[in-house]
């Protein structure tokens, strides 16, 4: 990990949506049949300027502008930049 990286985690908050490998309670890969996506996968409402961190945009996001690392949010988050709603 970078240095840079590891200041970063001494600051972001965790959030039980997240995944449990980055501090939440959402198990990734527990249902073989869910799709799990996270803001590092072409989510529309994740901004990012070096594309590992960034932040959440979504108005009903649940890590809505908060220092997001790209595979951190786990649950009722993401959205498809390729979806039109």
């Amino acid at each position: 990990m970078k240095p840079r990286d590891t200041t970063l985690w001494e600051c972001v908050k965790r959030l039980p949506t997240d995944y449990s490998e980055y501090g939440g309670t959402v198990k990734r890969w527990a249902d073989r049949h869910k799709i799990y996506g996270d803001c590092g996968k072409n989510c529309r409402h994740y901004w990012s300027p070096d594309g590992n961190w960034g932040v959440c945009a979504n108005p009903s996001g649940p890590r809505r502008g908060l220092l997001t690392y790209k595979h951190q949010a786990g649950d009722g988050c993401f959205a498809r930049a390729d979806d039109h709603q």
